[in-house]
């Protein structure tokens, strides 16, 4: 089984400037996701640029597909982090991330989590998406928010989402207490961001121990501003 974290950036293409689902449609059928986390999608809202991102990609690939809205943008477009799955979702819910106090200067943003059960050929699966903050104090409530899902699980859980962080910083040592960083096997720290000269990895996939990992890889593929992640697994 396949699964793949892509953050889209709203569709926007990296090389054109323009808004392109089709190439994240394309990169998803080219590298085989079957069950994908997407961050920085937007929903349908009141502005006409914010479109059912969710739908539109989950119809073209012939998957379900789940929106877990994160904010509103102006108030007029939904804004948040996306699950596709090739298989059936039997439930799906938005966890919200804390709100910190904003009491210095810099970037800000309420995030959520999504949390999705898929019945998968390989037994029951809980995939759990997010789009970190930029912020330290930020990053450690998502981190408290994922943390509180995992433990919570019976599942075998996959993890993944764009993390805002490289491998070194410590914010991530209680979700690498829970789970294993699919990094540490084929690819290294494969570098994910920017997509044209990548200098950094910042996006993941975590996977439970039960799960094996057999193949991980990051493609060359300038679609959005961050390159995907995709990792094959099945049971351990």
């Amino acid at each position: 089984m396949r699964v793949m974290t892509f953050n889209i950036q709203h569709g926007k293409n990296f090389l054109t400037g323009k808004i392109d689902l089709d190439g994240v449609v394309n990169a998803i059928r080219r590298h085989g996701g079957e069950l994908v986390c997407l961050n920085e999608v937007y929903g349908k809202g009141l502005h006409p640029a914010f479109t059912a991102q969710t739908d539109r990609i989950a119809d073209a690939l012939g998957y379900t597909g789940y929106f877990a809205r994160a904010i509103s943008i102006g108030g007029m477009g939904p804004y948040g982090n996306a699950f596709l799955s090739a298989f059936p979702i039997l439930e799906a819910q938005t966890v919200p991330v804390p709100s910190v106090p904003r009491n210095h200067p810099g970037y800000f943003e309420d995030r959520c989590a999504f949390r999705a059960v898929v019945n998968t050929d390989c037994g029951k699966i809980t995939v759990i998406g997010c789009h970190f903050g930029l912020q330290p104090e930020e990053q450690v409530e998502c981190v408290k928010t994922v943390c509180e899902l995992i433990d919570r699980e019976r599942n075998p859980v996959v993890l993944m989402g764009d993390f805002n962080v490289t491998p070194e910083n410590k914010v991530l040592t209680p979700i690498r207490e829970r789970l294993k960083d699919t990094a540490d096997f084929d690819c290294g720290n494969a570098f994910t961001f920017p997509s044209d000269r990548p200098q950094e990895k910042i996006d993941y996939i975590f996977v439970s121990s039960s799960l094996k990992v057999t193949g991980v890889t990051v493609p060359c593929d300038v679609v959005s501003d961050h390159l995907p992640i995709i990792a094959d697994i099945c049971p351990g």
